[in-house]
């Protein structure tokens, strides 16, 4: 297996430069949230970088130990399955033709993923050690938004590595769980049945 170079994490250098409060970096372009196809990141970050469409990619370090004790450390995307785009329909639509993506999800709160993206860059530029966090953490009482288990509610715990939805039987105290995306719920307001 061919092993790649780290590569950068935004296309083109100049996009995090500081500019005027309120002015857009390029009047007809748009932040796209682009959601990959499984393990798809990094391609479709090479092809955006080779067609020059600005992109974010954000990356983080991560460090484990096979059996036998060697250290292995890899770049990976810290939101698996997306990546960001910043340009215009045609950009969009070259991004769309790479058959990577499973889906384009348009952003309505412009200022602030780019407010929350900035964040992000600073964060990951300071070189201190950083864990990426879950957006539905373990405790939190979801709603299933999609699929087979579409409606039912619960609470989210951890398993192993990865976050379980949770159907309780109070009176047992017994249950049953499913693996889940982040993707797949929502939080609600308050516990169950409560």
């Amino acid at each position: 297996m061919t092993i790649l170079a780290a590569e950068a994490d935004f296309y083109p250098e100049d996009l995090w430069r500081e500019r005027a409060p309120g002015t857009p970096r390029r009047p007809d372009s748009l932040w796209w949230c682009l959601h990959t196809k499984p393990r798809q990141e990094k391609a479709v970050a090479r092809d955006l970088r080779a067609a020059g469409v600005a992109f974010y990619l954000p990356q983080i370090l991560n460090e484990h130990h096979t059996p036998r004790g060697r250290a292995v450390k890899s770049l990976l995307p810290m939101f698996t399955g997306y990546i960001f785009l910043y340009g215009d329909d045609k950009d969009r639509m070259q991004a769309i033709q790479g058959n990577r993506l499973a889906g384009v999800l348009q952003v309505f709160d412009q200022e602030g993923l780019e407010q929350d993206l900035v964040r992000i860059h600073k964060l990951l530029s300071s070189g201190l050690p950083l864990v990426a966090e879950p957006r539905t953490l373990p405790g939190t009482f979801v709603r299933i938004k999609e699929g087979p288990l579409a409606g039912l509610e619960g609470k989210v715990s951890r398993r192993g590595n990865g976050d379980h939805f949770v159907a309780m039987v109070r009176f047992l105290s017994q249950g049953a769980s499913v693996q889940l995306q982040d993707w797949q719920v929502e939080p609600i307001a308050a516990e169950i049945g409560a």
